[in-house]
């Protein structure tokens, strides 16, 4: 239990730093040229895993793989290009926002059973992201939408994870989700190519670094103990979320963003202990 909870902490430091990264370059670069980063380093850190167990690469449901390509791609693109817009702990806890997608989507996708109780965790999670984001006095910010609009991609994302999980190891959709990602993205380039300096290698290699640790940081964390006591380590990225706005981008949190994470981040814990089927969550953004 120790080591699993180890690798969710290292996980949730993993996914804050590639964030990071992502939010200090992204105004520089398309968002084609960051997936693609993010997805070929990644890739290439694992190749020799994937070479190793060459069982991994078979597969008879390269429809699905596609369907959870096209939706964790669709998310990337929106969280990427809405990360460096606004505030990285808001940007954080509308992340935390795709298990209430989850649970809305289970039964028309999934045909589980989903309570009145959850239903009403899964309002106030969403009323939470309303508080935290606090349109009333910060104004409308199409970004938020965005960034919104990919938590619910990246549900979608899960649902076809799972539903891949009952044929397929997670080392087989790793392996499709990235080479999808990384020749469709880098199919774009010669069309939006910028070429990077120096300091900018830096942001570039550590977006798909840390983005491919954290992955496998994560898979290893859900693989030795159960979802309810990993999540709560999960949430920890928050915590990475406001020490890195503070000290690089002088960001300081309300007291809405405060009381929107304990909402956000109650429900997402709450609904985690209460599904009807275990929802083994791997990330792959």
């Amino acid at each position: 239990m120790t080591l699993a909870i180890l690798f969710a902490f290292l996980a949730a430091l993993g996914f804050a730093v590639m964030y990071a990264c992502i939010k200090g370059v992204g105004l520089e670069f398309g968002i084609a040229q960051l997936i693609f980063f993010r997805s070929l380093i990644a890739l290439l850190l694992f190749a020799p895993l994937l070479i190793k167990n060459k069982y991994l690469l078979a597969t008879n449901r390269l429809k699905g793989h596609l369907l959870r390509s096209s939706f964790g791609l669709a998310s990337m693109f929106c969280l990427f290009i809405s990360a460096p817009h606004i505030p990285f702990t808001t940007l954080t806890l509308i992340i935390f926002t795709m298990p209430l997608f989850v649970t809305v989507l289970s039964y028309p996708l999934l045909k589980e059973k989903v309570s009145g109780s959850q239903y009403l965790i899964v309002f106030g999670g969403f009323f939470g992201i309303f508080i935290a984001i606090a349109p009333e006095t910060t104004g409308f910010n199409v970004y938020y939408l965005l960034a919104v609009t990919g938590s619910a991609l990246y549900g979608l994302a899960v649902i076809t994870i799972r539903q891949l999980g009952e044929t397929e190891a997670p080392g087989t959709t790793f392996f499709y989700f990235t080479i999808i990602c990384t020749l469709l993205s880098g199919a774009s380039l010669p069309l939006d190519w910028i070429t990077p300096q120096p300091t900018d290698w830096i942001y570039l290699i550590g977006i798909g670094i840390f983005g491919g640790l954290a992955q496998f940081a994560m898979i290893k964390a859900y693989k030795l103990a159960p979802a309810n006591l990993i999540a709560p380590v999960e949430y920890t990225q928050f915590l990475w979320a406001i020490l890195f706005g503070i000290i690089i981008w002088g960001e300081i949190p309300t007291i809405n963003t405060y009381i929107g994470a304990f909402i956000i981040i109650g429900s997402a814990f709450f609904l985690s202990r209460n599904v009807s089927k275990p929802i083994k969550i791997t990330r792959k953004n």
